[in-house]
């Protein structure tokens, strides 16, 4: 009886911790992923970044001219160079704060074992 007991408790138990692990690593990461590329979007629809290498060999206020074409490829590819920066910088942000979600289970099972 408490041969079969234990084999039961221990089946769970690996059945729980198996199925923590996977909430804890996958489940976590299809949710910081999808958080991720909301933001990104977002961002991106406001810095203007994709539309503006649409557009990046048409003059600003649709004025056909040859100074027109000289001022709109600068200005534009610094909208370009800013925004890329701006997704940059919160793409390693954002990245750094999922690794540290991930680092805190190592951190707490390392502290545990010792």
């Amino acid at each position: 009886m408490s041969q079969s007991f234990l084999l039961y408790f221990l089946s769970r138990l690996g059945f729980y911790l198996k199925e923590f692990f996977k909430t804890y690593f996958i489940y976590s990461f299809d949710w910081f992923n999808t958080i991720y590329f909301k933001i990104i979007l977002e961002l991106d629809r406001k810095l203007g970044v994709s539309t503006n290498y649409r557009y990046f060999l048409v003059p600003l206020w649709q004025e056909y001219s040859f100074p027109a074409y000289l001022l709109s490829i600068p200005i534009r590819a610094l909208k370009i160079l800013g925004g890329g920066a701006c997704l940059v910088i919160f793409s390693i942000l954002f990245w750094c704060v999922y690794l540290g979600w991930l680092g805190i289970l190592v951190v707490l099972i390392i502290k545990t074992l010792r």
